[in-house]
C-alpha cells in the first residue's frame, strides 16, 4: 500500500576545493534535516568538491572507501534516514562518472545513478563548459523504492531532457531527484520554469537540492533549491545560504490529482 505522505528535505550548499570542509557542512546540514523530522534528504550536485571539471581527478572516489561515500553511509544508518547523495566523482578508466548513489537507513547502497546528458556548452568565453572531456556519462535511467515510493534519479543539465522523466514516471516515480549546479547564467532564467515543467507534466513531486553562490572565479551557482508539487506549486525554496528545506509529500493528493487529470494515461506517441 502507497505511503499517505513523508517529509522530505532537500539540502542547499556552497562547496568548494577543501573535500574536509564540504563533507563537514553537509553532515551538519544533514543533522539538521533530521532534527526536521525529515525520513529522506537530498543533497545537491558536487557537494564534496566543486571546482572546474579537470579538478574532479582529485576527488575520485570508489563505492569502498572513498570519504563522501562513508560519510554517508555512516550517517544515513546512524541517523536511520534514507539520502540521495547529490553527485560524488567515481572512477571510470581515464575519467570519472557523475553520480548519484542513494543509501537507506541501515547505511546500505540500494542504487546509483550516472548523469546521462553531460554539460557541453559555450554562451560565452565566461560560461563555456566541457564535461564530455571528463566524465563518462551514463546510460540507464534509475528509479528507486523507499518509504513504499517509487522515486526517479537525474542530475542538473538531464533537467532539459523531458524524455528522461517520462520514461522515470513509466517506471512509476511519484517523486523526481534534480540534485544540480546549476549556473547563475542559466539558472535565473530557466531553473524554476524547467523545475515546474517537470514537475506539471509528470504529475510528480520535484524535488531539486542546488548548489548556490561563487565557488572560483568562474563558477557562481544560482541556488534556489526547491521542492514543487505535482500541481507546480513551490511547496518550500531556498534563501542564498547553506540550509535545509523540508515539506511534506502527500501522495494522497497527488492521486487524486492523477485521476482527475489523467493525462499521462492520454499518451498517443511513445
Amino acid at each position: 500500500m502507497l505511503t499517505d505522505s513523508i517529509r522530505i528535505a532537500a539540502v542547499q550548499m556552497c562547496s568548494g576545493q577543501d573535500i574536509h570542509a564540504n563533507l563537514d557542512k553537509a553532515s551538519s546540514l544533514i543533522e539538521q534535516a533530521v532534527k526536521q523530522k525529515a525520513q529522506l534528504v537530498a543533497l545537491p550536485e558536487n557537494f564534496s568538491y566543486l571546482d572546474t571539471e579537470g579538478k574532479k581527478i582529485k576527488a575520485v572516489e570508489n563505492f569502498e572507501n572513498g570519504l563522501a561515500v562513508q560519510l554517508l553511509r555512516k550517517l544515513s544508518a546512524s541517523h536511520s534516514v534514507y539520502i540521495v547523495g547529490g553527485t560524488v566523482p567515481l572512477i571510470a578508466n581515464d575519467r570519472v562518472t557523475n553520480t548519484c548513489i542513494v543509501f537507506d537507513p541501515n547505511g546500505e547502497i540500494i542504487t546509483h545513478y550516472n548523469k546521462i546528458h553531460l554539460f557541453d556548452i559555450a554562451l560565452d568565453d565566461q560560461h563555456s563548459f566541457l564535461e564530455s572531456r571528463y566524465i563518462e556519462p551514463g546510460t540507464e535511467p534509475m528509479t528507486f523504492e523507499a518509504l513504499e515510493v517509487t522515486m526517479g534519479l537525474s542530475i542538473c543539465y538531464d533537467l532539459r531532457f523531458p524524455e528522461l522523466y517520462r520514461v522515470l514516471t513509466a517506471k512509476g516515480a511519484k517523486v523526481l531527484f534534480v540534485p544540480s549546479a546549476f549556473t547563475w547564467r542559466t539558472g535565473a532564467y530557466h531553473w524554476l520554469p524547467l523545475l515546474r515543467a517537470r514537475a506539471i507534466e509528470n504529475l510528480a513531486y520535484v524535488v531539486a537540492p542546488a548548489q548556490f553562490g561563487r565557488h572560483n572565479a568562474r563558477r557562481e551557482s544560482f541556488g534556489h533549491s526547491v521542492i514543487i508539487d505535482p500541481w507546480g506549486q513551490i511547496l518550500a525554496q531556498a534563501p542564498d545560504r547553506n540550509c535545509v528545506i523540508t515539506c511534506e509529500l502527500d501522495f494522497a493528493y497527488q492521486a487524486q490529482l492523477r485521476e482527475r487529470l489523467p493525462s499521462l494515461d492520454h499518451r498517443r506517441i511513445y
